[in-house]
């Protein structure tokens, strides 16, 4: 038996269970407009140069892969200057259900200046729209949304990259780098090893005041999920603290690898962790592949190696 959520868009009866239809004109509609809706939002944030910078959630020319290299590389280049390094990757609670409409909306116009016609229809797009549950001839009472960027949208990662955007100065208000991929914020930072002490205080208070914010902002940060990994060479992992850094008030304790954006990284920087987690993944994929690759051309055969395999 399945539990499912259904979102009406507005103009649609929710009272009728027949207006849920998976595939209908409406919601094919409904995805072009918001194609052409964010194609013109982003041209227009591009040429006015209002995206954020350290965000690489739904850009062009920007992946997992890219946020990853970044962070990666600039903890490299500080390790190999002799420093520590400290990488906490924050965890939010269902990030993209809890978007207040009313703040979002705030942030737009104040924020982005979007404003006039093109501010009506972003309150007409969030506003109207009812959920219930239904679970098999069962259903709940209808409510009505109040926050939440709608589900499966194409417009909806990139409002919450834009209703983020201040969290990334905030951060670097604390000396610190951040480096957000959607919902997925990477903060990190160097010192030397006398000083890592006065970096743990740092990371403890930004994380109370990226804390305060997400809930002034009906965000919510699951410290419980929270994960700190100080790195540094191979010869000098005796340095490394061990001790609990308090993250909003919980105690978080330091791990000796962390899954980044799909890459696990290992405190002494060398992706033993990564290749022994995927190497039999990737194995499994290979002798896949062999079983098909009579079937197939060569061309479509070396674009399932690349899809499967080397990503």
């Amino acid at each position: 038996m399945f539990i499912t959520p259904v979102i009406n868009k507005p103009g649609l009866d929710a009272a009728d269970d027949n207006s849920y239809r998976p595939i209908s004109n409406l919601s094919v509609i409904s995805k072009l407009l918001e194609r052409l809706i964010v194609q013109q939002l982003i041209e227009y944030l591009t040429s006015a140069n209002l995206l954020p910078q350290l965000q690489s959630g739904f850009r062009q020319g920007h992946s997992t892969e890219t946020a990853v290299l970044r962070v990666l590389s600039d903890i490299l280049q500080a390790v190999d200057r002799g420093d520590v390094a400290a990488l906490v990757l924050l965890d939010l609670s269902a990030a993209f259900d809890t978007v207040d409409h009313e703040v979002l909306l705030q942030c737009l116009s104040e924020t982005f200046g979007v404003i006039d016609v093109a501010h009506m229809w972003f309150r007409s797009h969030l506003s109207g729209r009812t959920q219930y549950v239904r679970c098999g001839s069962s259903r709940s009472s209808t409510t009505y949304l109040v926050c939440g960027v709608p589900q499966g949208s194409v417009l909806g990662p990139v409002l919450f990259v834009l209703y983020t955007f201040d969290l990334v100065s905030l951060i670097e208000s604390h000396s610190l780098l951040p480096h957000l991929y959607s919902d997925d914020t990477q903060v990190y930072s160097s010192c030397s090893p006398a000083a890592v002490d006065v970096l743990s205080v740092t990371i403890s208070e930004c994380s109370a005041d990226v804390a305060s914010w997400m809930r002034s902002n009906r965000l919510q940060l699951n410290s419980d999920k929270t994960e700190v990994m100080w790195c540094t060479a191979d010869r000098r992992q005796h340095q490394l603290p061990t001790a609990a850094l308090p993250i909003d008030g919980v105690p978080v304790d330091p791990v000796s690898s962390v899954r980044d954006l799909g890459i696990y990284i290992d405190a002494h920087l060398v992706m033993q962790t990564n290749v022994k987690k995927t190497a039999s993944r990737c194995f499994a994929v290979l002798r896949q592949l062999h079983q098909i690759c009579r079937y197939v051309s060569t061309e479509m055969f070396q674009a399932l190696v690349v899809a499967l395999v080397v990503t």
